[in-house]
């Protein structure tokens, strides 16, 4: 016959598996779904930088299991001649789906004169290119060192901070933009020279490869200053049809 666990064992071992299980979903949740359509273009994420707020938050890299690490890189950015930081991306591969891509990006900053203002450079936003004819998700990771200052918010657009007049940034599916503040001397606040790893979750059937114009960062934090952005040489999906290809903006 079989024995029964005594009704208070019995309890504490229902509590643990409820705790379990909550965890894992605590953990599964951290990639989040980007709009393709409609006027609501950015996710928010943790735009207080809240260690109590896990929405797109992953505890690990690449925030998923089931995936292989296929590449990785560093290099320097580099504006008017100086290096303001370092520019670090990996690429993951699901070990069964092999269509199936993560790509990580993050900034590491420095406090280098770069222009005659003598501030650091900020990176307010760091945008990737991606096709327009698949679905995107985005998470982030705090990294190590970690980052202070997390992910504020996602979206499908190529408007960063205080590049539209608008409620809402203008939508362009071809790219990812994610809204950081990483600064290494903030003229104000506490700062954060390491942005997360900011993660891209899509399928590319037809690879990846390093392109020229992968990637954009870009310096907007003031809105009465022009803004600075940099192109940067980068991991993106492979795309050769038309059906993929980036959008065209409207001459209206």
């Amino acid at each position: 016959m079989k024995k029964r666990l005594p009704l208070r064992r019995r309890g504490m071992a229902m509590a643990i598996g409820l705790v379990l299980a909550g965890t894992g979903a605590a953990q599964a949740a951290g990639f989040e779904t980007l709009s393709a359509n409609g006027a609501n273009v950015l996710k928010t994420c943790n735009p207080t930088s809240s260690s109590g707020v896990t929405t797109c938050k992953v505890t690990s890299l690449p925030g998923e299991s089931g995936f292989d690490l296929v590449a990785s890189r560093s290099a320097p950015i580099i504006i008017n001649g100086v290096s303001v930081g370092t520019q670090l991306e990996k690429v993951w591969r699901h070990c069964t789906d092999k269509k199936l891509f993560i790509f990580g990006v993050r900034v590491q900053m420095n406090a280098n004169q770069w222009d005659e203002t003598g501030a650091a450079f900020n990176v307010n936003d760091v945008l990737r290119q991606v096709r327009t004819d698949k679905a995107v998700e985005v998470a982030y990771f705090a990294g190590s060192p970690a980052a202070t200052k997390l992910l504020k918010a996602a979206g499908r657009t190529f408007a960063g901070l205080n590049e539209y007049d608008t409620a809402k940034p203008p939508r362009n599916n071809a790219w990812v933009d994610f809204r950081i503040d990483a600064n290494a001397a903030e003229a104000s606040g506490p700062s954060s020279p390491n942005s997360p790893w900011l993660l891209t979750k899509t399928r590319a059937p037809e690879g990846y490869s390093l392109q020229d114009f992968a990637l954009r960062l870009l310096n907007s934090e003031n809105e009465d200053v022009d803004q600075n952005s940099i192109y940067a040489l980068g991991y993106q999906p492979v795309c050769t049809s038309e059906a993929c290809a980036p959008e065209e903006d409207d001459d209206d």
